[in-house]
């Protein structure tokens, strides 16, 4: 995508269709996924390893608040912690906690999800955007929006579609996925306003893609691995 001779709404719109093609959003994986008669043990094996990339999410929100030096956006994101909190409702609705209601209800006890060795592309995942929440704050802001909040929505109903297909649970084990079906659109919504703030120049604009290309790439990356572990195909979907 060009980055030159273009307006900041331009940009947003033209890394917003990048986003919506990107190999992450549209991995074998989900496809696979998404046509369910999943055993237990595949369940078992996807949500203790997306359950590490859900309890992260936040310290990429938190640090970014603090590094950013724009107190317009710096207000955005404390609106969406405090909505991944679930603030000011009980602990235990924030995000992860929503997610372990989906782990005990496929079948984990209690803390066993603690238990489960990251897979490398897990680790590598959470490594690569912690680093970058150091390195730059306009990266971390292309990650968080169109690299999350922008591809969520997109990857969240193959994930629904498949668990339905192969499990059946009360509504309430699947709120997690739903809320950010919903609440993603809102806050990719937010997160694009503060990116219009700051695409002026070609170099931030750079920085902005760089950090949701990196992070879209890692999600790849990530989907290739489960894709690997439970349907025995490699990354590129052979």
């Amino acid at each position: 995508m060009a980055t030159t001779q273009i307006t900041p709404a331009a940009f947003v719109e033209s890394l917003r269709e990048e986003v919506t093609r990107h190999p992450a959003v549209t991995h074998p994986f989900l496809q696979r996924f998404a046509q369910g008669g999943l055993a237990a043990w595949q369940l078992w094996g996807y949500a203790s390893q997306h359950y590490r990339l859900v309890c992260f999410f936040t310290a990429y929100l938190e640090a970014l608040s603090k590094r950013t030096p724009d107190p317009e956006i710096r207000r955005l994101v404390q609106e969406i912690l405090e909505e991944e909190y679930m603030r000011p409702q009980q602990f235990e609705r924030s995000h992860p906690a929503l997610y372990r209601r989906f782990m005990r209800a496929v079948g984990f006890q209690e803390a066993e999800w603690d238990q489960v060795p990251e897979l490398p592309a897990t680790r590598a995942f959470v490594v690569m955007h912690l680093d970058m929440t150091w390195r730059s704050w306009l990266e971390t802001l292309g990650a968080v929006g169109p690299g999350h909040e922008w591809a969520i929505p997109c990857m969240f109903p193959p994930l629904v579609l498949g668990i339905e297909r192969s499990v059946t649970l009360d509504p309430s084990a699947l709120e997690y996925f739903r809320l950010h079906i919903d609440l993603d659109v809102k806050h990719g919504q937010m997160l694009e306003q503060c990116l219009i703030r700051w695409a002026g120049s070609e170099a931030n604009r750079e920085e902005i893609r760089r950090g949701a290309v990196r992070s879209l790439e890692a999600r790849a990356a990530f989907w290739g691995a489960l894709a690997e572990q439970l349907f025995l195909f490699s990354n590129t979907g052979r």
